[in-house]
């Protein structure tokens, strides 16, 4: 079989079953491969040896961190796979050794200000409701920044604060949960656009949200509680740690943040300077 014909074969299958994110990273790390097989006169499947796959993580080590060699061979393998095509020396590849990362996670000082912020921001026109409409959300579920884009009004329970995501990344619809805070400032936004399917849009340009908004917001936040670096998905990364620093277990947060193994929860086992400096002088003072 043609090797490009296999990828676009995979790749269809992954943009049917998968969200859009998911799709354009296999289309990016396998697209690494086309291209290399191609340059190097690689066209069919049979021709892909293990002295190839060598070759190809050797050319990679020139140019590419250790992670992003992991993710293309990673990507190759879960195709093999799923297309039951048997290469047992490529199942085999050992991942490369890493540099330990950490999230970026907002610092909970930081991050209470910032709740601070939500509460106070001003309603005064119709979008400042919509901004702050925005922000509690994102400070209060945990959900990736999509997947409240995508909220829509039926699938709010105001009764037990959740909110019902049917528009996520694994595409398995999943609850969050928000404060009774958040509640009054949801049903704002509703009663300011009642007849949109979505809960966010922008009402000064009469469309539905997107990250232009959220961009926008956040640099006024930034520049307001002079925060050096804020991004969307480091709420999602600060909740997580808020979390797991309040003992909720690993299996009830993966439940929450939509993941579809506990690996992935376990990455947010860092913890804040704070909390580590915090538990330091608590064990120390033990010892006096």
């Amino acid at each position: 079989m043609n090797i490009r014909k296999l990828v676009n074969d995979y790749l269809l299958e992954i943009k049917l079953r998968y969200a859009n994110g998911t799709y354009r990273f296999y289309k990016s790390h396998l697209g690494h491969f086309v291209n290399y097989a191609s340059k190097h006169g690689i066209t069919h499947v049979d021709d892909i040896t293990p002295d190839v796959i060598v070759d190809y993580i050797t050319h990679m080590k020139e140019t590419c961190e250790n992670v992003t060699i992991n993710k293309n061979i990673g990507c190759l393998k879960r195709m093999y796979r799923h297309m039951k095509i048997d290469f047992p020396y490529l199942q085999q590849v050992s991942k490369l050794k890493e540099r330990s990362k950490t999230f970026d996670a907002i610092e909970m000082q930081d991050y209470m200000r910032i709740r601070k912020y939500i509460r106070e921001y001003p309603e005064v026109t119709t979008n400042g409701i919509f901004y702050k409409c925005f922000l509690a959300l994102l400070a209060d579920t945990g959900a990736r920044i999509q997947e409240i884009m995508f909220i829509e009004k039926k699938n709010i329970n105001f009764d037990d604060c959740e909110i019902l995501l049917t528009h996520t990344k694994t595409k398995e619809d999943r609850i969050v949960y928000f404060t009774e805070t958040s509640k009054s400032i949801i049903k704002k936004m509703i009663k300011i656009k009642s007849d949109h399917k979505y809960l966010l849009h922008n009402i000064d340009k009469n469309r539905a949200a997107n990250y232009d908004d959220i961009r926008y917001i956040l640099r006024q936040v930034k520049k307001k509680l002079k925060i050096k670096k804020l991004h969307a998905h480091m709420f999602r990364h600060t909740v997580a740690t808020y979390m797991i620093e309040s003992e909720m277990d690993l299996p009830t947060l993966m439940t929450i943040l939509g993941h579809k193994n506990l690996e992935t929860t376990k990455r947010y086992l860092h913890v804040s300077k704070q909390h580590v400096k915090k538990s330091y002088i608590k064990s120390m003072d033990k010892l006096d």
